[in-house]
């Protein structure tokens, strides 16, 4: 009975303590992990310098092309027969590339990537069609990867099949060679470097552009490219929900993000390894400038454009050309717009994205833009936690104005990016002297230089003493 009842004591007390000390760590999980936060980082818009890369996980660096033989060449490849299907990197990019391991003094887990493509990159139709031309490519990759001491390879085609609508050469072929592009890089690349993609946010892309299911395990994780929606007859740029105050017109250009992420998740893509896209920029939707059309009905017009000079003037005393494109830098609209008399700030509680209107020429208010903010980031963040997706990422870091969006995604995602520290010279150890136990006020403890000790642990280490006290007196 003693020994029993010596038993039960300590364990009580044991258990107390372990109660104490124990955290729930469900919830600690959910408070301390770190989701996925990717910058791109495009090379003809800003300086690599500018940017916080304590803020993000990995920095997509924006772009390396392609040596092609087609027609046109607006990016200005240059002409090499002898380089055709390998990756080309311009001048800029092989400088910035090079600045690379002191980005990773700033952040010691940075994981840089060079994504090639980007929206009218020529040569992934050719580059993908034969065995020999995706060794050319994949090799080259690997030349990269190694001389700049890269994590990985982000492929973003624009896009198999489709061509970005004509804009680049496409076969249907590229459906099955898109796969085994990604095949012969995972083979080159190994399964220490990453592989990723940027997906596009028409269904089409994992329904008919490529072979998805087969491409998804080749893949470490996808970008989803959640926005660049205000095109045909939808107003909203990069909303989560569909907006219920502007509702689009026409049921084929209706998008949300999440529309686009269920698609990619019913697709057999794993919640962990999808990234949904933020904006860090704006868009005019195309619905003010020009006619929207139904192809349902033939390419019927069924929009009357509402934007004339007088706004288009407006824009461009801001430095937006809305002739030349919609897009709008989140940094402009901070700097030239949210403060500006011209414009008023809108939510739609709905799309859980902000809005701007102004005033047309005859005083009417009108839908001029809308972009993302700290609050709607905010509430993608929570959905992306809700839904269990790997993190999100973001074009482009150089489009920020002062680190403020980049920021928000870090504060939401848990991103804490930390100083490389170099190690240093080990010293011989010193036995530390036993602390003098200084006299203290009559009812409180000693200074011992111990953290805080909470209330359950107080009455576990009483409970322990009363039971040794209970055992030595039935002894």
């Amino acid at each position: 009975m003693k020994k029993s009842l010596k038993g039960l004591i300590a364990a009580l007390a044991v258990s107390t303590l372990m109660v104490s000390f124990a955290p729930n760590t469900a919830r600690a999980a959910e408070i301390n992990k770190t989701y996925k936060s990717i910058g791109y980082f495009y090379q003809e818009s800003g300086d690599l310098n500018d940017i916080d890369v304590t803020k993000i996980t990995h920095l997509n660096y924006s772009f390396g092309l392609i040596y092609h033989n087609e027609e046109a060449n607006e990016q200005k490849v240059p002409t090499d027969s002898s380089k055709l299907y390998t990756i080309y990197l311009p001048d800029k990019v092989k400088k910035d590339l090079k600045t690379i391991p002191e980005l990773k003094k700033k952040n010691k887990d940075l994981k840089v990537l060079l994504s090639v493509g980007g929206w009218g990159c020529r040569g992934f139709s050719d580059a993908a069609a034969t065995k020999e031309n995706r060794e050319k490519f994949a090799n080259s990759a690997l030349e990269i990867v190694k001389e700049y001491n890269l994590d990985g390879i982000d492929i973003d085609w624009e896009y198999p099949v489709n061509g970005g609508w004509g804009v680049i050469k496409s076969i249907p072929e590229d459906k099955q060679n898109y796969t085994l592009l990604l095949q012969e890089l995972r083979n080159k690349l190994g399964k220490d470097s990453l592989l990723t993609i940027a997906g596009a946010a028409n269904a089409n892309f994992v329904k008919e552009w490529t072979e998805f299911s087969k491409v998804v395990p080749l893949l470490d994780y996808v970008n989803v490219m959640t926005y660049d929606y205000a095109y045909g007859s939808q107003y909203f740029n990069s909303n989560l929900y569909d907006s219920k105050e502007f509702p689009t017109i026409v049921a084929g250009d209706k998008y949300s993000t999440d529309f686009i992420i269920n698609n990619y998740l019913k697709a057999g893509l794993p919640a962990e390894k999808t990234n949904l896209g933020a904006a860090f920029y704006g868009r005019v939707p195309k619905i003010a400038l020009e006619p929207a059309k139904d192809w349902d009905q033939g390419g019927k017009e069924v929009t009357t454009p509402y934007f004339t000079d007088y706004e288009k003037g407006v824009f461009k005393g801001l430095g937006v050309d809305l002739d030349a494109d919609t897009f709008v830098t989140y940094k402009t609209i901070a700097s030239k717009m949210l403060n500006n008399p011209l414009f008023t700030q809108k939510w739609d509680d709905t799309a859980k994205v902000p809005y701007l209107t102004m005033k047309d020429k005859d005083g009417k208010e009108v839908f001029a833009l809308s972009y993302e903010n700290e609050k709607s980031l905010s509430i993608k963040m929570d959905y992306v936690k809700a839904k269990g997706l790997g993190g999100a990422m973001f074009w482009d870091y150089s489009c920020d104005s002062k680190n403020v969006l980049a920021s928000q995604l870090a504060k939401d995602l848990n991103v804490q990016g930390v100083p490389y520290t170099p190690p240093t010279t080990p010293t011989t150890p010193t036995v530390p002297s036993t602390p003098e136990v200084k006299a203290t006020e009559k009812g409180k403890l000693p200074a011992t230089g111990m953290p805080f000790a909470s209330s359950s642990l107080l009455f576990g280490l009483a409970l322990a003493g009363a039971g040794a006290l209970v055992v030595l007196k039935r002894k």
